[in-house]
């Protein structure tokens, strides 16, 4: 196949629309996945204790204690908290889901009033955390043991 001096600069010109639209595709795919993910807890916040129907966490110094105590490592405890203000979900528009009766109390230094956040299981075993009824992050199964310690 033959092409003339015009067929060969349409060709240049295709190719390097393509290359830009792939590297501008590219680049607005990476602001798009880091732009809506955020960890549950801000990491400006200093976490004092976590109240769940299950347990408690609570602060002791640079420790953790876990009320009923089973015997979970101070370690573990401690990446517990952690991944509350560490691990980034993403985030949801507005679900309209009901009110759950699985409720964590986020008491920290920061604030008089403790961050609620409620914990949503969907029918797919997919979970949604709701905090303050303003953010919704979805939390997929796989990642529930890093929240709960379980």
């Amino acid at each position: 196949m033959r092409l003339s001096k015009k067929g060969w600069n349409n060709v240049l010109i295709f190719g390097v629309l393509l290359i830009l639209f792939i590297f501008n595709f590219s680049q607005q795919s990476n602001l798009f996945y880091n732009k809506h993910q955020k960890t549950v807890i801000s990491s400006n916040f200093t976490i004092l204790e976590i109240e769940t129907p299950d347990y408690t966490l609570t602060r002791i110094g640079r420790n953790w204690q876990r009320e009923p105590n089973i015997g979970v490592s101070s370690k573990r405890q401690q990446d517990i908290v952690n991944n509350w203000q560490k691990t980034p979900l993403d985030s949801l528009t507005d679900p309209k889901l009901p009110t759950s009766d699985f409720v964590f109390k986020f008491f920290v230094a920061e604030q008089d009033q403790p961050i609620i956040v409620q914990l949503h299981q969907l029918q797919n075993n997919h979970y949604i955390l709701q905090v303050d009824d303003q953010l919704f992050l979805s939390l997929p199964a796989e990642k529930i043991s890093l929240f709960l310690g379980i």
